[in-house]
């Protein structure tokens, strides 16, 4: 299990604690999961090399916590949030496919709403109730109902979906010699629990050779849509969406075709507000190009540190990374 992916899982343990009212504990999952998402090495292997030992060296993570992360990496699973999704009623799941909804959020419309899943909180939009919370307004309202209208379209749930996008992914990876660089996009490298389809970025200087393989591999059942830089099939009952970019776009284009929307405004603000411009043919100045060739160094050009696809939500995440950039963590 990747450090990400076991970062995540303490953020949501601390949620679901924080909704239970329990105290101090969400503050040491929370802070156990930056320090893991910070890793300069794969947490699992620190493990292999020094076990519990070496994993409370980490800082934040103790003995109970150190426990918690073995079980995840042995099993893959966690009993302490498993069984908190049994004794919270909240839906964080669904909750948290709604657009710019993150965990401080959700609480507050928990604890001051009872908001428990999509039923409740579309509710309390449409009746008003949540314009008048701190940290929401009428926008929010409106936006909040658009993204639940959005979310009644057919979903399906990561882990069903992330095997045929790998396969479909691989096969580009390792038989398309034009594919210079590839990788996943979407809410799919976001890792939601649920997707609409498989969105994959492609690096090349022969975009149409690149079109003409992904068009054509075993097991594609329908071709939805084929152009010059951008086509999509159907794979195994899953629409693929593929896009070709310059090499020296790659990064300014995994930004912006990660996603998400909302944390893609807030970093045009940025931009505008230092008299420049972002999109996905780079960082700009006018007409110059400043950088456009990895997320890191357009992150860090904008002032701050690099933020992991996961966390590019628009819920504090930016504000989060400046902060770390002044005291010098890029």
């Amino acid at each position: 299990m990747k450090n990400q992916e076991i970062a995540e899982i303490f953020f949501q343990i601390a949620d679901l604690l924080e909704m239970k009212d329990v105290q101090w504990k969400p503050r040491a999952y929370r802070t156990a999961a930056r320090s893991i998402e910070n890793l300069q090495e794969p947490i699992q292997e620190r493990y292999k090399s020094g076990g519990l030992k070496a994993l409370k060296e980490i800082p934040g993570v103790g003995e109970a916590i150190a426990k918690k992360i073995e079980e995840l990496i042995k099993t893959g699973k966690s009993r302490s949030l498993e069984n908190l999704k049994k004794r919270v009623p909240v839906n964080v799941d669904d909750l948290g496919q709604i657009q710019g909804l993150g965990s401080k959020k959700m609480i507050k419309l928990y604890k001051e709403l009872g908001v428990k899943n999509l039923k409740d909180l579309k509710k309390a939009a449409e009746q008003h109730r949540i314009r008048g919370l701190d940290g929401f307004g009428e926008k929010s309202e409106v936006e909040i109902l658009k993204s639940i209208s959005a979310s009644k379209e057919k979903r399906i749930a990561l882990e069903q979906v992330l095997p045929i996008a790998n396969q479909v992914k691989t096969a580009l990876q390792k038989r398309c010699k034009t594919a210079l660089r590839t990788e996943l996009a979407g809410s799919l490298r976001r890792k939601k629990p649920t997707v609409h389809d498989v969105d994959i970025l492609v690096a090349t200087n022969q975009p149409e050779s690149v079109m003409d393989f992904f068009t054509s591999i075993k097991g594609v059942e329908q071709v939805l849509m084929k152009g010059s830089t951008k086509s999509s099939i159907s794979f195994k009952g899953i629409q693929v969406d593929l896009r070709a970019v310059k090499p020296v776009q790659w990064g300014s284009a995994l930004l912006y075709f990660t996603g998400s929307k909302q944390h893609n405004i807030s970093l045009r603000r940025l931009a505008q507000k230092k008299g420049w411009k972002v999109s996905e043919y780079g960082l700009f100045e006018k007409e110059k190009v400043l950088v456009s060739k990895t997320e890191k160094e357009i992150y860090n050009k904008l002032g701050m540190a690099y933020i992991p696809p996961t966390q590019r939500e628009n819920i504090g995440e930016i504000e989060k990374a400046i902060k770390k950039f002044k005291v010098g963590k890029a």
